[in-house]
């Protein structure tokens, strides 16, 4: 049967074009309507500098669980307030925090911060000011009275990266028109397989008919 679909397809491959060409021109029109937006990333390191250094895996374990809390942190709406009024953006701090994306690698002591928007310069500069609040903040965090270093800091790793453009979902467009094409590709294959079973179930009703009239004929 799959040899058969196979051969079927070969010979309709016009439909498999016209799947592809369609679903590329919808695709790159929506792109074309969609506003460019582009990403900048960074990289943190939580260091524990204080006691907590002392036992016994040298504070890898704390490192790891403050690392998850530090990158929720990341896109708190109290936290981002701040980035806006530093920069002087007329936004608001929900939609501001809706642009930051900030993960830690499971069992590493690493922040992965991403910060999107749809100026390019805006979004380095973003993530770079994003970067100083969350370690000052961290800092006020993790320092302890009559200690002198905190519990634990933020190092950058990597500073924010030059500014990437993405399309949506978060995806380059160079993926999204691949997925576009192989969308046009399996619409275009289910549109051959399709009219050709509706025309393999009409043609023996078809051929029923005519000889349902080959009585009435002889009576005549």
């Amino acid at each position: 049967m799959s040899i058969q679909y196979l051969s079927l397809v070969r010979a309709k491959w016009r439909w498999l074009c016209w799947g592809v060409l369609i679903s590329l021109t919808v695709t790159t029109a929506a792109l074309l309507a969609t506003p460019p937006l582009y990403r900048s990333d960074a990289t943190l390191f939580v260091r524990t500098p204080g006691d907590v250094s002392s036992v016994v895996d040298g504070g890898d374990s704390y490192a790891q669980g403050r690392a998850r809390t530090f990158a929720a942190l990341a896109d708190n709406p109290a936290l981002t307030s701040r980035v806006g009024t530093d920069l002087g953006l007329d936004l608001a701090a929900e939609t501001l925090a809706g642009r930051v994306d900030a993960e830690n690698p499971p069992g590493t002591a690493l922040i992965e911060v991403a910060v999107s928007s749809p100026s390019p310069s805006e979004a380095r500069r973003t993530a770079t000011v994003l970067l100083s609040e969350l370690t000052a903040t961290v800092d006020g965090l993790e320092t302890v009275p009559g200690s002198l270093v905190p519990r634990a800091e933020l190092v950058v790793i990597n500073p924010p990266s030059t500014e990437v453009r993405i399309s949506a979902w978060g995806l380059p467009v160079a993926a999204v028109l691949a997925g576009a094409a192989l969308t046009g590709v399996l619409v275009g294959a289910m549109c051959v397989v399709l009219t050709s079973t509706h025309a393999s179930a009409v043609r023996p009703f078809a051929g029923s008919g005519s000889l349902a009239d080959e009585p009435h004929r002889g009576v005549r």
